[in-house]
């Protein structure tokens, strides 16, 4: 009874309610109705402007690309550095493909239902899908809803690019009426199944088959329902649906295909509602002639490079493309046989927990910027078209002090090698006290704090350069910091809120190897389509971030951090090398009683001809059960990566020596007073230097560490106010 009151209470409200309400519905009602109607008369007005505008074009337009494939089939060739051919990727999505006949019916039958129910018994446009689209796009104020038949998207994928407009849709109508016009239903069809994207690198139903379920349609094997729907379903958003990454959705846009089956009559209710409860039955097969499991590494990075130049990804694999790149193919062969064979496991951490450490390379020719070689991931950690840690952000360590602190200071001509830094720990504002790794000098000269990794003495270099000085320069060199960042001096020794990419780093340290210019880092020169025209060109950049002078410099000062200092493990026999390391602490509050947790190492490094940027960690960053241990010295890894890949690439050159301008700085002798730095406060009985009991939280301070009320960084003095920091 309570609840048919409630009933009637709605009802009687609904007849009680105010006649200015009932107008105002009654305007909307009328503005959307004429708006639907203006709609309907645009779409008219576009329709018959597109049916002049294929009077026109009918003569001209070109079925060949639809018609049997050369006997030739064009492969996309990607060319190395040096103009050979280093890769071919072949042609898929052919109309020969695979043959009507071998097309099971249940998957014809699901992509017509889920994707152009009217494709069998329509004949040129589909107004209403138009309209519906259109105003659909108006009220959202996007180009969502595409409403393409099948024909509509086989023209997008052979004579079209990917655009949302109103223009192009009007493109795609007509050659979609001239495809309609000059081949049977069954062709379209045919030739649709064989260039759609299915994911997972698949152009094609006859990959898609062999990649998702094992099944060889061209050899006569067939799929079941289950798996023709979940098929029929990828088209519409293949990331997303993909079967193997997003195992929900699928299942769920399966079943949305079983149900359209039923709703059109290709299936019963029944049999919709049985095969709606079988698991999807995914597993990933290798698929013959791939490239991503003939040569993965490299392939990923093309990917991505070529998604990045804001290109379709399916354009790679439909054939006929020659890709330009800067690659060359004996770094890249050693890039490989390091992050992808066994014989190299030595150069990474053990695994911990069982999972072996995620890791990332990039190496750079500094006098132009082009990719040399690459790797975003290592074979335990890979998948195709995956996760790309080139450009993972990640808090760089120690590796940021010739960029942020070292380098703006020689520039500024303020500091030499031979100045006095205060290394002495104490609160630099805040209860941020940042300690060094082991007991240090209280002070000691720029070239020592640089090539030891002394972080009080960085801190407190960037302190005197001022803090906007180093950021402006390290901006000119390509790195970027947020609001947060500008606020603390945490991040002299890496402590940021975003972080760098091995990409960044790697262009960073380009302007220490040619003489202080930098070059814009690339992969890819020049892409040519299948018709000859020039679709892309790299222009390069360059600019100058310091002096030739400074960067001379600051090159003498990383070939002692290789020679002497933390960096000695990067020694390739006979050739200049310099660089260095860079470690990220773990927040003290999150590693609790273990201090000497370590959550990424890196190395950034060159020699005359090759920058290298390397980085290993777990992905995630504040992980308790993956880390890496302070005691192994988790950045000597990246040095030894550094040095076989560049050993093994650079076999059987002469070596050659860094082309420096004279020293003018000076050398560097027993530390000296300088008049230059503050006087010096007396040491207090109570703790640290400067009178300061927050100063002593080094080894042996009975003090607890003073938090720091900022975001979290890693790297030790980054989170708290006590950190072995950086080496």
């Amino acid at each position: 009874m309570k609840l048919l009151s409630e009933v009637t209470i709605v009802k009687s409200d609904h007849r009680d309610r105010k006649p200015e309400e009932r107008r105002r519905r009654r305007r909307t009602w009328i503005l959307y109705g004429t708006g639907g109607l203006l709609v309907y008369a645009a779409i008219l007005s576009a329709v018959l402007y597109g049916a002049r505008k294929w009077m026109l074009t009918a003569a001209t337009f070109n079925p060949a690309p639809l018609e049997k494939q050369p006997k030739e089939a064009q492969a996309t060739v990607i060319y190395a550095g040096d103009g050979s051919v280093y890769m071919r990727i072949p042609p898929v999505g052919g109309p020969n493909q695979v043959k009507y006949q071998h097309i099971p019916k249940d998957l014809q039958n699901a992509v017509v239902a889920i994707e152009d129910h009217t494709f069998w018994t329509r004949k040129g446009l589909d107004i209403r899908g138009i309209a519906r689209a259109t105003w659909h796009d108006l009220l959202t104020n996007s180009r969502s809803e595409g409403a393409s038949t099948i024909e509509e998207q086989l023209a997008k994928m052979v004579y079209l690019t990917d655009d949302k407009t109103f223009k192009y849709k009007i493109k795609e109508i007509i050659y979609g009426l001239q495809i309609d016009r000059d081949f049977t239903k069954q062709e379209i069809l045919t030739q649709y199944l064989n260039r759609v994207f299915l994911g997972e690198n698949c152009v094609g139903v006859e990959q898609a088959a062999e990649r998702y379920f094992g099944v060889n349609l061209a050899k006569g094997q067939t799929l079941s329902l289950t798996q023709a729907a979940l098929l029929a379903g990828l088209p519409q958003a293949p990331s997303e649906y993909d079967p193997i990454r997003h195992p929900k959705e699928a299942l769920a846009r399966r079943n949305q295909v079983l149900e359209a089956m039923a709703k059109y009559g290709y299936i019963s209710e029944a049999q919709a509602r049985t095969a709606q409860k079988a698991p999807l039955g995914v597993k990933y097969h290798s698929l013959s002639d791939n490239v991503w499991d003939k040569n993965p590494l490299f392939t990923n990075f093309l990917l991505d490079s070529y998604a990045n130049l804001g290109f379709s990804r399916q354009t790679l694999f439909q054939g006929g493309l020659k890709i330009y790149t800067t690659i060359q193919p004996s770094v890249q062969k050693a890039v490989n046989a390091v992050f992808w064979g066994t014989k190299y496991n030595s150069a990474f951490p053990a695994p911990v927990a069982g999972k072996p450490v995620d890791a990332a390379a990039i190496f750079v020719d500094p006098k132009t910027g082009g990719v040399l070689g690459a790797a975003g991931s290592r074979k335990s950690d890979y998948s195709p078209d995956g996760f790309d840690r080139v450009y993972a952000y990640s808090q760089p360590g120690s590796s940021i002090k010739p960029v942020l602190e070292y380098g703006a200071a020689i520039q500024s001509g303020k500091f030499t090698p031979a100045s006095i830094l205060d290394n002495t720990p104490h609160d630099f504002g805040g209860g941020y006290v940042p300690q060094n790794d082991s007991a240090a000098p209280d002070w000691v000269t720029l070239q020592y704090a640089l090539v030891n990794s002394e972080n009080v003495a960085s801190v407190w270099l960037l302190q005197q350069i001022g803090m906007n000085a180093g950021i402006q320069f390290a901006q000119r060199d390509g790195i970027s910091f947020t609001a947060g960042d500008k606020q603390h001096l945490s991040i002299a020794i890496g402590g940021m809120e975003k972080g760098v990419t091995p990409w960044e780093m790697a262009q960073a340290y380009e302007a220490f190897d040619d003489h202080g210019v930098q070059n814009k880092e690339h992969l890819i020169t020049r892409i040519v389509n299948a018709n000859g025209k020039t679709i892309y060109r790299f222009k390069p950049v360059s600019k100058t971030v310091m002096s030739a002078q400074t960067a001379s410099t600051m090159t003498r000062l990383m070939m002692d951090v290789v020679k002497d200092g933390t960096g000695q493990d990067a020694q390739i026999p006979g050739w200049d090398t310099a660089g260095k390391t860079g470690t990220v602490q773990f927040d003290e509050g999150l590693s609790g009683a273990h201090p000497n947790w370590i959550s990424r190492a890196w190395w950034d490094g060159y020699t005359p001809n090759i920058v290298g940027s390397i980085y290993i960690g777990y992905d995630d960053p504040r992980s308790t059960t993956y880390h890496l241990n302070w005691n192994s010295e988790p950045n000597h890894y990246c040095e030894l990566i550094f040095r076989d890949v560049l050993e093994m690439a650079l076999r059987g050159e002469k070596p050659q020596s860094f082309q420096l301008l004279p020293d003018t700085t000076g050398t560097v002798s027993s530390p000296p007073s300088s008049p230059k730095l503050p006087a010096i406060p007396p040491v207090s009985p109570q703790g640290g230097p400067h009178g300061s009991k927050a100063g002593a939280n080094g080894p042996g301070s009975q003090n607890p560490p003073v938090p720091w009320n900022g975001p979290w960084f890693g790297h030790g003095g980054a989170g708290w106010g006590r950190g072995r920091h950086g080496r």
